[in-house]
């Protein structure tokens, strides 16, 4: 089992007969009424898979639930961050983790059940047909978005303007609900982006597609969050704003970085620290600068 690092760490239970090759990620923060049934939901379907958990320290007992549940369950393994330090820097993170412990295929998707688990099975099978990359998507035929009001409109423009302005031919950019076959994605193109807020997804996907990726869109049904809050800030408009304008100028392939070895941080002591450029390096357990 894993032990915590001071008020942070990973909880985990490893098995005798190895890990499964596929890995479900989950950041949280501030889910315990939704956490319970995800993992349940997850963990019933018809694949065999783990579940990594990042929680940037719930103040509502998320963090508290996934450790249980990790010490009983050999399929579940939970970061703890010391505090909020960005949904995007948790998916750089899990990218990071499943590559060190050897899956072959990633998925991520929010933990607030807007996206359902039994779609899971359909992007693997996109994966099994040929794709490098599976996005779930609420803009091709067939899917569907529950938003309602001023957020339906800004989701769906905003979706419209990355594609024009973007020159990718993706209808889906901003949305979590996506897998991967990490052999097939370059080490380091998700690992080594700079967005650690929402803006994460939309330069991920950009990243993926200018790399000649083969990017599948699977329709799937957003809905709306079941309860608590949204965590995206106001803010995160404006810059996601100058971030779709930053990426439509700059029209650079991405290639692969240089594989680094696992590094300890000298804050925390976790193995989660990346090089970006120009030589910068990162601990995305704690975001401690090098």
């Amino acid at each position: 089992m894993y032990a915590p690092i001071g008020a942070f760490g990973s909880v985990g239970v490893e098995t005798a007969g190895g890990r499964a090759d596929t890995l479900v990620f989950l950041a949280t923060y501030n889910e315990r009424p939704n956490i319970d049934g995800l993992l349940d939901l997850i963990l019933g379907l018809p694949i065999r898979c783990d579940i990594f958990a990042v929680d940037d320290n719930s103040p509502d007992g998320t963090a508290a639930a996934l450790q249980r549940r990790a010490t009983v369950d050999s399929r579940i393994f939970v970061l703890v961050r010391p505090t909020r330090l960005g949904i995007g820097s948790a998916h750089r993170l899990a990218w990071l983790y499943a590559r060190r412990h050897g899956y072959a295929r990633i998925v991520t998707l929010d933990a607030d059940r807007s996206h359902d688990p039994l779609d899971i099975p359909r992007l693997l099978r996109a994966l099994d047909e040929g794709a490098d990359v599976a996005l779930g998507s609420r803009f091709v035929v067939d899917g569907k978005l529950g938003y309602t009001g001023w957020r339906r409109v800004l989701s769906r423009s905003a979706n419209g303007l990355a594609r024009i302005l973007l020159g990718c031919q993706v209808a889906e950019y901003t949305n979590s609900f996506r897998a991967a076959r990490l052999d097939r994605v370059p080490v380091g193109l998700i690992e080594t982006i700079r967005n650690n807020g929402y803006g994460y997804f939309l330069a991920a996907t950009v990243r993926m597609a200018r790399s000649g990726l083969r990017l599948v869109e699977v329709p799937i049904h957003f809905q709306d969050r079941q309860s608590g809050k949204s965590k995206m800030p106001r803010s995160e408009i404006l810059f996601g704003a100058a971030n779709l304008l930053r990426l439509a100028l700059d029209r650079r392939r991405f290639g692969e970085a240089n594989p680094q070895p696992p590094a300890a941080c000298g804050a925390c002591g976790q193995l989660y620290v990346v090089t970006t450029p120009p030589h910068r390096t990162q601990c995305l357990a704690c975001m401690t600068v090098g």
